[in-house]
């Protein structure tokens, strides 16, 4: 009677040991409710600091939240908040950076390049620089200057960005996509003062020969990129002639995409000379380009020399003269007898006969190195189809580590 004379009834949903609630509980509803106007964990001990961070709300001022809120609760209710199907694995396994880093593409998707958009942006960057290592941008405004970007975001080890706009509706005029000379020219001269950037993506940007040559002026001199994909292009021989500059010996370039651009013969020349010298890069991918059997035969040719190589993709490319009995195919097979380090290949979709799949079935006898081949869409017959899979999986099982 006493109790309920000086704390009243307990509600019925309440079980009679929380009726009462615990003083540290009371202490940090209270911290968390005035932690707008008090943003401090000074005095919290260290065991209370996440609860505490559970109960502060989610729209404070980023720039009070993000160098004094480290915890994953937080972030993570920030995160849902605002985003729909995002994983901290795409992010270094951080709710803080991916918060960050999906606010900022957001704010740079958005932005209009107008004056009065400016400080806010900046004032974001600012806020966000220690928390940015990645960005996929699917839009970006063209023609400007990109060095805000690489000062205000220092981090920065993948860049991942489409120029041009989206989702123009009725609006749609052709000169808003892609990326123009002036992008290039402004990528290029930041390329090589970046010391954290790694890997560079550069999809759907209508990059052609002559911008092609642009960038190049900047990855010739950049020594951090390990990854450079630059598919869905239209790159054609000059501009892989360009390219090829920056894969000599002092190269440090591992991965390189040229999926579906428009390489020809002559460009397949400039990369089997580049793969003679060449000993950084080790996946190379030409699909969907227009090689035919005389750019095959260059690519082959140069690597029968070289020793770096693991995984080549050249589907799509016509290796197959008009009967399907192309001489790509014995320079490949002689190659494979002879290079020790490729690992997998695809030559789909090539247009290979029944005699070139015989070629291929005797060159894979010798070969106990390639893992994983694709010689889908040819036309073989059924029983070299199954040779070459037996073979495969022959180098596959030697592979496997054996029992200690």
């Amino acid at each position: 009677k006493i109790h309920v004379a000086r704390f009243g009834d307990a509600p019925k949903d309440v079980a009679p040991l929380e009726f009462v609630r615990p003083l540290s509980d009371l202490c940090l509803r209270s911290a968390a409710l005035h932690f707008r106007n008090r943003p401090t964990f000074a005095g919290v001990p260290e065991r209370y600091k996440d609860r505490l961070a559970a109960l502060i709300t989610t729209d404070l001022p980023l720039h009070v939240s993000a160098p004094l809120i480290d915890s994953e609760i937080y972030w993570k209710r920030c995160a849902s908040d605002l985003f729909e199907h995002v994983v901290p694995e795409d992010h270094g396994h951080s709710w803080k950076q991916l918060f960050f880093e999906k606010v900022v593409e957001e704010a740079l998707e958005k932005f209009d390049g107008t004056e009065a958009s400016v400080p806010a942006l900046m004032s974001l960057l600012n806020t966000a620089r220690d928390f940015v290592f990645k960005l996929k941008l699917r839009q970006f405004i063209s023609n400007y200057n990109l060095t805000f970007l690489f000062e205000s975001l220092p981090n920065l080890y993948s860049l991942d960005v489409t120029f041009g706009s989206r989702d123009v509706g009725m609006k749609y005029e052709r000169y808003i996509f892609g990326m123009k000379l002036a992008d290039a020219e402004s990528l290029a001269l930041q390329l090589p003062r970046t010391e954290r950037l790694t890997t560079l993506v550069l999809n759907e940007n209508i990059l052609d020969d002559e911008k092609m040559r642009r960038l190049v002026t900047g990855l010739r001199d950049n020594c951090t990129i390990t990854s450079l994909d630059l598919a869905h292009n239209k790159i054609s021989d000059r501009g892989v002639r360009s390219l090829c500059k920056c894969l000599g010996k002092d190269s440090v370039l591992a991965d390189l995409n040229l999926c579906d651009n428009q390489v020809h013969s002559e460009g397949g020349k400039f990369i089997g000379r580049a793969l003679q010298a060449n000993g950084s890069l080790m996946s190379l991918n030409l699909r969907l380009n227009r090689l035919g059997e005389k750019g095959g035969c260059y690519v082959f040719e140069g690597l029968k020399t070289n020793g770096q190589l693991a995984a080549l993709n050249i589907s799509g490319n016509g290796l197959g003269d008009g009967g399907g009995q192309g001489e790509a195919v014995r320079v490949f097979a002689a190659m494979v007898r002879v290079n020790g380090c490729l690992r997998k290949v695809d030559l789909s979709s090539n247009g290979l006969g029944p005699e070139a799949g015989v070629i291929l079935r005797d060159a894979f006898e010798e070969n106990r190195i390639i893992t994983d081949l694709d010689v889908r869409v040819n036309k073989f017959t059924d029983e070299v189809s199954v040779s070459l899979r037996g073979m495969i999986q022959r180098n596959r099982d030697a592979a496997r580590p054996g029992p200690r």
